[in-house]
């Protein structure tokens, strides 16, 4: 048995995993005033979770085998070298967990974990080129190529967020302008959404897209034709680099299967020119394991 801790920008979820299975799982969202002392409230979020796991399920810290991190950002040898949606820099958060716990401990980006467990045990399972695109906060992901991960040697690498869809535009949290995730991201949307609606932006995911996106409202429909377009381009950018066999599209927006806001995606996709190789789109698909993809990836 393991432990896989989901460490997002607004939360974290930590889990019992076996394979690819929660055998039970919490989640702490993050409030305002919390966040702005990040590495106390991580710390102590981890610390409280772990322990409220393992007494509801009456086990020791024993018996877990492993303790995997999914956190986003940057990291180079253990280190968070940078994670703009949380504000840290430079956070090495496994050597306080390592004073306390004395079971092997791991730490990967978060979109590098899920990945990985959607190509173990999820919807890239049967393709050997695959890009995994992470959206929910942020915006990250990862790549397999003949069925292997790419993995820089300096840092994590894959930060598909930050490459600049519109130079000078919006600002983004790792310090340019213009940033992918800063028009395609849920928090990007969210943000445009209550904006427009006039309503709290401390909303829930659901909450945005089973209520604030069927509003028949003009201004939101705008917002979503605007989100969809940066949505499409930096998704074609990416087919355009990698030619994957298939795109698995992972974070919160693993929820929107099914829902008309993927159906319009696809068709954009599919509109002419859109990539180069237009009229051969590869496989467009949302993450089977949905928003625990993280989580279960953190202890491969």
């Amino acid at each position: 048995m393991k432990i896989g801790i989901d460490l997002g920008g607004s939360h974290v979820g930590i889990g019992l995993i076996e394979k690819e299975k929660i055998l039970d799982s919490q989640e702490k969202i993050f409030a305002r005033e919390e966040r702005k002392d990040m590495k106390t409230t991580i710390l102590q979020s981890i610390q409280s979770g772990i322990e409220e796991l393992l007494k509801r399920n009456r086990i020791t810290i024993e018996a877990i085998e492993l303790i995997g991190l999914a956190v986003p950002g940057t990291i180079s040898q253990g280190v968070i070298v940078k994670a703009g949606n949380l504000n840290l820099s430079h956070f090495d958060l496994l050597s306080p967990l390592k004073q306390i716990y004395q079971n092997p401990l791991q730490i990967r980006n978060d979109g590098k974990c899920a990945a990985l467990a959607e190509k173990e045990y999820g919807s890239l399972k049967q393709y050997d080129d695959c890009v995994f695109i992470n959206i929910g906060t942020g915006i990250g992901g990862a790549v397999f190529m003949g069925g292997k991960l790419l993995e820089p040697k300096r840092y994590s690498g894959f930060e598909f967020g930050h490459m600049v869809l519109n130079k000078g535009g919006r600002h983004c949290t790792c310090g340019k302008q213009g940033c992918f995730e800063t028009y395609a991201s849920i928090k990007a949307l969210k943000m445009k959404v209550t904006e427009t609606l006039d309503v709290d932006s401390d909303i829930s995911g659901q909450f945005l897209r089973e209520e604030l996106l069927i509003k028949d409202e003009p201004g939101v429909k705008e917002e979503i034709e605007v989100f969809l377009e940066y949505l499409k381009t930096g998704i074609a950018n990416l087919i355009d680099i990698f030619e994957p066999e298939i795109v698995s599209l992972g974070g919160s927006f693993a929820y929107y299967e099914g829902n008309p806001i993927l159906e319009q995606l696809i068709q954009k996709l599919q509109e002419p020119n859109t990539t180069f190789n237009s009229g051969d789109l590869p496989k467009i698909v949302t993450a089977s394991l949905k928003n625990d993809a993280g989580m279960i990836g953190a202890v491969i």
